[in-house]
This record gives C-alpha cells, structure tokens and sequence, in this order.
C-alpha cells in the first residue's frame, strides 16, 4: 500500500512546508506514545486556519499510514491548500516565498502517488 520512503518524505515535506508558511508562532511538532504505537503530531495555522496531521513512528500499521494519508490530504485541503490553490500559489509568490510552492507542488505529487483508486477524488 505505501512505501516506506515516500511516506517519510511526505512528512518531512509538511515539516518543511510548516515550517515556511505557518502563522508565526503557531508550528507546532510533538510526539507521544498510545496504545497503537508512538506517532508525530504536526500543527500549524496558515491565514489562521489550522492544519493538524499526525504519523505514525512505526510503518508496520497499514491501517495508520492509510489513516495519516487521508488526515494530511483533508488538513491542506481544509486550510484551502488545494491543487488549484498550489498553482495560485506558484503565481502569487516571488522571491524567498516560491519555496512554498515548490513544497506544496513536492507533497501533492506524492500523494497522487499514493493514491486509493478512484476514491482519490472524493473529498
């Protein structure tokens, strides 16, 4: 179902994408041990709006992966980071700024390629 480096890669890029377009003072990465295993839970605001995801440490759990998959997806699409809103993006910022984009442009690929069938174009 997922392969193991692109799904580090994918939070590592949100990370990085926190990191650079979180309100200031709101990026916030914690972890925490449950019953289900130890997992990375990632927050921030973007226009005050919040992002919230959270991954597993361990990648034997096909259920969390699948889970933290669809939670990163929903959080960028809930804070109006959409595909379309990711070519407004690459437009609108010049400068420093286009790292965004370019991240933005980076996790969306790699979700698309991890994509569930045709459930993908759901919301």
């Amino acid at each position: 179902m997922f392969k193991t480096t692109r799904f580090n890669q994918l939070q590592n890029l949100i990370e990085q994408l926190g990191s650079i377009v979180a309100d200031e003072g709101t990026y916030l990465k914690s972890s925490y041990t449950r019953s289900a295993g130890s997992y990375t839970r990632i927050k921030w605001r973007y226009k005050n709006l919040l992002f919230s995801t959270e991954y597993p440490n361990a990648h034997k759990n096909k259920r969390e992966l699948h889970n933290a998959y669809f939670t990163t997806r929903k959080s960028l699409n809930l804070i109006g980071l959409s595909v379309d809103d990711m070519s407004l993006l690459s437009k609108d910022y010049m400068g420093k700024n286009v790292d965004i984009a370019e991240k933005l442009y980076d996790v969306w690929e790699l979700l698309k390629k991890e994509r569930m069938g045709i459930f993908w174009w759901f919301k």
